[in-house]
């Protein structure tokens, strides 16, 4: 009786899977970071990214994903009448799980558009410029955010845009009188195999 519920389970886990595309993606690119509701003027500077994902479905998708991040700005600060720009850079670990539609096309197709978005949780690193005025005690040991883009797939290569924006603030402490929170606009671009 035991070797039937064994030969069943499995002979359906493998008309599941057969049923389910699978997509591994590999990816690098670019971000512009930047801050929302606070009162200090802030540019963005550029950032860059790497990682990957799996993609699980067909005409609706799944992609859960890990990402190492660099987020660059510029912050004009004032101290009593002495007015300067710092450049403020972090790591993240940044860990997104969309939910997708090929709008045109499939997953396996040649030539696919997809619609994009959902959760991630960014777990801020090392702060690699600003040290001087920033540690990682002024920030949120957890930045949650919505993302949303579109992708465009091609034989095995894809290119990605996208807006991400943070659900919670990203200092811990006030920063010049607010918390700011974070938004970024990012290009990805890379590889994917099916199987």
């Amino acid at each position: 009786m035991k070797k039937l519920t064994l030969l069943l389970a499995l002979a359906i886990l493998g008309f599941t899977s057969a049923k389910a595309q699978v997509e591994i993606k590999g990816l690098v690119g670019m971000n512009f970071a930047t801050f929302h509701g606070t009162d200090a003027d802030i540019s963005a500077k550029a950032g860059y990214q790497f990682g990957g994902g799996v993609l699980i479905g067909d005409k609706f998708y799944v992609e859960p994903g890990i990402q190492f991040v660099r987020n660059s700005r510029s912050i004009l600060v004032s101290e009593g009448s002495t007015i300067g720009e710092v450049d403020f850079s972090q790591n993240l670990v940044k860990i997104p799980v969309y939910a997708g539609y090929h709008v045109l096309g499939h997953e396996s197709d040649m030539f696919a558009l997809r619609l994009f978005a959902g959760p991630s949780v960014s777990i801020p690193g090392s702060i690699k410029d600003g040290d001087e005025f920033f540690d990682k005690d002024n920030i949120n040991s957890a930045i949650w955010a919505i993302d949303g883009g579109i992708g465009l797939d091609i034989l095995f290569l894809f290119v990605e845009a996208n807006y991400e924006y943070s659900l919670n603030d990203y200092f811990s402490d006030a920063f010049n009188g607010d918390n700011g929170k974070h938004g970024a606009f990012i290009i990805n671009a890379g590889i994917h195999i099916d199987f």
